[in-house]
């Protein structure tokens, strides 16, 4: 914050930088960073971008943007910061998307997405028929098990139609990992992975310092529920 700006203790103007900026930006990285941490990018191969990871300015509510910009024109180290990340994440998708188009369009991966799936059919007709018939889908099947690769997907859950597949062949996909299009994408994950802790560290520390000057709470505190004439009158009966 620049020494001219002095808000007085419990200043609304810094309650709105916590609340509507610090708070949201902080809770969202805490989820990128788990998420990050078990090789899980939520990228999505209809929209080529990862779903649960955002860029900043995205985890603002629209109505709030100008409290972001009031609080960057305050500190506004934290606008190269917030580039930082963001071009992190950009770097991350492209890496991704690389990473899914090279490999779909590999003979040798689209060959053992077909023999594996030969030998799914053969077992679902033989032992297994209610598991989901993926001959309708036949021609996605490469895409999905790319995508669950760029993921680290260990499991999928129950529901999902490619379920019983990527449990019984998902294990013999893994060797693909090994392209060098898929090192630049763990590489990538690493690096924002680093950034966005960083981040978040030093965003926790100036709400903690913020608080602490301005004497302000850290999050909004509901006023509390006042009991109805009802229930107080029947817990006297009691």
């Amino acid at each position: 914050m620049t020494p001219e700006v002095k808000p007085e203790k419990g200043s609304e103007r810094v309650k709105a930088w916590v609340y509507a900026v610090l708070n949201p930006i902080i809770e969202s990285l805490r989820r990128e960073t788990a998420l990050l941490r078990t090789g899980n990018l939520s990228w999505r191969l209809h929209t080529k971008r990862c779903e649960y990871i955002r860029p900043i300015e995205d985890l603002i509510d629209p109505a709030h943007l100008p409290i972001l910009e009031d609080f960057l024109a305050e500190d506004p180290t934290f606008r190269e910061r917030f580039r930082e990340h963001d071009v992190a994440l950009a770097t991350l998708g492209e890496a991704a998307t690389e990473s899914f188009q090279k490999l779909v369009q590999a003979p040798i991966f689209q060959g053992r997405v077909d023999q594996l799936l030969r030998e799914y059919e053969t077992s679902r007709q033989t032992g297994n028929p209610n598991r989901p018939d993926l001959l309708d889908i036949a021609t996605k099947v490469p895409e999905y098990v790319a995508e669950n690769l760029i993921n680290n997907a260990g499991s999928l859950p129950r529901h999902h139609t490619m379920h019983a597949f990527w449990e019984n062949f998902g294990p013999q996909f893994t060797t693909f990992k090994d392209r060098g299009t898929f090192k630049a994408t763990e590489m990538a994950s690493r690096n924002l992975l680093q950034t966005s802790e960083k981040l978040r560290l030093d965003l926790e520390s100036l709400r903690l310092s913020l608080c602490r000057e301005y004497d302000i709470p850290a999050a909004p505190i509901e006023p509390p529920r006042v009991a109805s004439l009802e229930n107080s009158l029947s817990r006297q009966r009691w």
